[in-house]
């Protein structure tokens, strides 16, 4: 499947079957799991496992975490562990989850990202089973209790008309399920923060369909705590509300969206983090994307 396609069509399963994963599909994720944390998980330090008992996992969680505050039953859950509450290990933690999502997904499966800000040190110790390290989002998974139907997915319209030039971006999504999502002047600057990316530019530069569909990152409640700073050849990812730690987790997820989506469009895709010591109370600086 297309990326593009995912970032569109791909979203949040609340209500699951009753019913364990089948089990090829469940060796496919721990399979994809186990290479996640061998290839990158240990140097940057995170970790991905499975907590396959839903039953339980729910019933202790119920009422401290979940999907903006309802636990969401599920029969399986997937932890990421950090070895520590850290920011850059929190942007690594999400992008490679929301890469767990995109494999679930692919499987036919659905998933929901559930936050733990309120659970006890008691119930996150229990969820780490004896290992060390922090444990601040789960991932449920397994098969929706009911077939999407057309009318809950995202539509795409393309449309080029005599209006293009003045709503240049001429793409309009109708969402059928979700609050609308900030326009691609609302998120995207120009050289420096508050500087509003001129519509020819971004043409010119040919990353329009970029950042049009990259507006499709899921976040937190909503929120859309990102934006982006095109720069020559490449671009800075920053968030707003810096002081606000889910804004990071947010920021991961984007930056996988961000590396699909440029891979399918053959741009370049390297990304590191960027360590923003600035102080900036407004937003701060998180990654830096080659364009």
């Amino acid at each position: 499947m297309k990326f593009r396609e995912f970032t569109v069509n791909s979203h949040s399963t609340r209500e699951f079957v009753d019913s364990s994963v089948e089990e090829r599909d469940m060796n496919e994720v721990q399979t994809y799991l186990d290479e996640l944390n061998t290839s990158v998980g240990q140097e940057k330090g995170f970790s991905l496992f499975v907590l396959k008992n839903g039953a339980d996992v729910y019933s202790d969680l119920e009422g401290s975490g979940g999907y903006g505050g309802l636990m969401i039953k599920s029969p399986h859950y997937i932890a990421l562990r950090l070895d520590k509450a850290d920011q850059e290990l929190e942007v690594y933690g999400a992008f490679y989850m929301q890469s767990v999502v995109k494999k679930i997904y692919d499987l036919g499966l659905g998933s929901c990202w559930i936050t733990l800000k309120e659970i006890s040190s008691a119930q996150e110790e229990k969820l780490l089973a004896g290992q060390t390290g922090t444990i601040q989002h789960l991932l449920a998974f397994g098969k929706p209790a009911k077939k999407e139907a057309k009318s809950d997915r995202h539509t795409t319209i393309i449309n080029c008309d005599t209006k293009y030039e003045q709503n240049p971006y001429g793409i309009t999504m109708i969402n059928t399920s979700d609050d609308a999502r900030l326009s691609v002047v609302d998120t995207i600057f120009l050289q420096n923060w508050g500087n509003v990316a001129p519509f020819k530019e971004m043409e010119k530069r040919g990353v329009l369909d970029l950042l049009y569909y990259v507006r499709n990152s899921p976040s937190y409640q909503n929120g859309q705590p990102c934006r982006l700073i095109l720069k020559d050849g490449y671009a800075e990812l920053c968030v707003v509300n810096p002081e606000q730690e889910e804004n990071y987790t947010d920021a991961g997820i984007m930056l996988f969206t961000l590396e699909g989506l440029a891979k399918e469009l053959s741009f370049p895709s390297n990304w590191h983090f960027i360590q923003d010591d600035s102080g900036n109370t407004e937003y701060r600086r998180v990654a830096h994307f080659d364009l």
